[in-house]
């Protein structure tokens, strides 16, 4: 008798637990963009990164990346970098700065736009975040090493 009421205590919390694991799962989702080794290292005057709010994109044949990279200046001393790939269709697709305005980068693909600031959505169909990289300036040189 002690073992069957000890068992009815148990399904409550057995069913609570089967509840949490679908949404343990949506979080450990991995990034679409597949990883490559990123270590690129260049002159920022060279590429009109002179100030805040600048913007420059590189091929994957300059810089590296999945389908290249785009550096962004925050500030004088920050900046960021984001894989060129797009997260809707990463093997295919690659985002491009806006001509109009260089915080934001395109896919042409979806339709999707992201904000260079920080990586984020803006609009559009992707589901996740322009893949980004580390990004270490060096203000006596002038140079950016990107990497991951």
């Amino acid at each position: 008798m002690k073992y069957l009421r000890t068992q009815r205590y148990n399904i409550p919390f057995i069913l609570f637990v089967l509840m949490l694991l679908p949404t343990a799962c949506d979080e450990d989702r991995e990034h679409p963009v597949p990883y490559v080794r990123v270590d690129f290292n260049f002159n920022v005057l060279h590429y009109n990164l002179a100030g805040p709010g600048s913007s420059h994109q590189f091929s994957d044949f300059e810089s590296g990346g999945y389908r290249g990279i785009i550096v962004h200046r925050l500030s004088m001393d920050e900046f960021r970098a984001f894989d060129r790939a797009c997260p809707c269709d990463p093997h295919n697709c690659k985002v491009s700065i806006n001509t109009d305005n260089q915080l934001l980068a395109t896919d042409p693909c979806c339709g999707s736009v992201f904000l260079l600031i920080d990586g984020t959505i803006m609009e559009g169909d992707a589901q996740f975040p322009l893949k980004e990289y580390r990004a270490i300036f060096n203000p006596a040189t002038n140079r950016l090493h990107v990497s991951n």
